[in-house]
Order: C-alpha cells, then sequence, then structure tokens
C-alpha cells in the first residue's frame, strides 16, 4: 500500500514538473515573438505614412527632403559632410531642409531654440559646428540663457541682436512649425529624414548609398533594395 502510494506521488510530482516546463517553455516563446514583434515595428528604418495621414501633414513644401538633427546629436555632426553633399545632390525643383528636433521632454530639444533665432538671424548655417562643438565637446547647455549668452558673446554674436531676433513673429512661428512636425511624424531619433512630407527614413545603410535611396524616394516614390 505504501510503494502504491508511493509510485501515485512520484508520478504526480513527474506529470507536474512536465506541465510547468511546456507551460514555461510555451510562455517563453510566446514572449520572444511578441517582443520581436514590437521592437521591428518601433524600429522600422522606412515608414510610409497613409494617404489619409499624408494629406493632414503639417509640413508646408512638397518636394522636399528635411532632415530632423539636433545639436547635441554626435552622429548628426558626424554626417554633417555627408548630408551637405547630398545638399549638393537635390534635383531641381527639390530642396534638402534642415529642422531641429522639438518634442516636449527631450533632451535633444533643448536647443530647438537656439536653431529657430539663428535661421532666423540668417547665422544659422555659419553657426552650426560651433553649436555642435559647444554641446557635444564642450559641454555647455547652451539651452540655459546664462551659458547661452556667454557662448554667444565668444563666437562674436550680439547678444542683444539675438534676443530681438528671438522675439519676433518669425522665430516664434519656426519654433512652432518644427514642434508640429516633430510631433506629427513622431520624430524620436536623429537624424530622422522626411522625404516629400510621406515617408520618414532612419539611416540603414552607408553614405553616399543612404543619400541614393533618400533621392530616389523623392524622385521616384520608391526605396532601393539594399
Amino acid at each position: 500500500m505504501v510503494k502504491k502510494s508511493l509510485i501515485v506521488l512520484l508520478y504526480t510530482v513527474l506529470v507536474a514538473a512536465i506541465s510547468a516546463v511546456i507551460t514555461t517553455v510555451y510562455i517563453s516563446s510566446q514572449y520572444a515573438l511578441t517582443s520581436k514583434s514590437e521592437n521591428n515595428d518601433s524600429h522600422r528604418d522606412l515608414i510610409q505614412l497613409s494617404q489619409s495621414r499624408l494629406d493632414a501633414s503639417p509640413i508646408k513644401e512638397p518636394n522636399t527632403i528635411i532632415e530632423f538633427f539636433s545639436y547635441g546629436c554626435h552622429y548628426c555632426a558626424l554626417h554633417e559632410v555627408n548630408v551637405n553633399a547630398l545638399a549638393a545632390r537635390m534635383p531641381e525643383g527639390t530642396r534638402l531642409v534642415r529642422l531641429h528636433l522639438s518634442l516636449p521632454g527631450s533632451g535633444l530639444s533643448r536647443y530647438s531654440s537656439v536653431f529657430a533665432t539663428l535661421t532666423v538671424m540668417g547665422l544659422e548655417e555659419q553657426y552650426r559646428q560651433q553649436a555642435y562643438e559647444a554641446v557635444l565637446n564642450e559641454k555647455l547647455d547652451i539651452g540655459s540663457e546664462a551659458i547661452r549668452n556667454a557662448w554667444l558673446q565668444k563666437i562674436g554674436i550680439d547678444v542683444a541682436d539675438y534676443n530681438r531676433a528671438s522675439a519676433t513673429q518669425a522665430a516664434k512661428d519656426l519654433e512652432k512649425y518644427m514642434a508640429d512636425v516633430s510631433a506629427y511624424y513622431d520624430i524620436r531619433a536623429t537624424p530622422s529624414f522626411i522625404v516629400n512630407k510621406k515617408w520618414i527614413a532612419l539611416q540603414d545603410r552607408k553614405y553616399p548609398a543612404f543619400a541614393d535611396n533618400l533621392l530616389s524616394l523623392l524622385q521616384h516614390d520608391r526605396p532601393l533594395e539594399k
């Protein structure tokens, strides 16, 4: 009797153990598949907007490639030369536009007002490299007024002129435009490229192949094979 009870007990334990293993494997496999799917969705390097989303886009200009960048983005600074080369290759009737990321709560967006003001002053391109160096190399928070003013004086920009430009409607409109486009296209990484309002592209190959792909999206509305 005792022996029979022991056998039944061992059998029960064995069945329970096997069931637990099977359940664990099943749940783990389901979780892995789900995680992989979610990861693919959130890290796609090319997204195409639906027609309804395209129709409601806040982007004003057609036939453009817009680069969203940040003065705090090391990768943006590194590829500045490649983006300049892309700008030189833009077909007639098209334009490469640079905008600074502007999303609430994003550290990379902290310098968007500096970009907007320097753009209105006609100085942004001239001083872009100094802005990169200040933020990335000198670790200066040029989003802070006191630090920004000292930096402006250092690079030879009149602080009073800067403050006047910053208060203009043009600067405010540009800041709002950058914020609207950043939010509408849910730009979370820099650099990101918006092509013809329709495509959101992250770099998925080396330059100049990536530039070729952006131009194909612009001119032919289709990506190139990798």
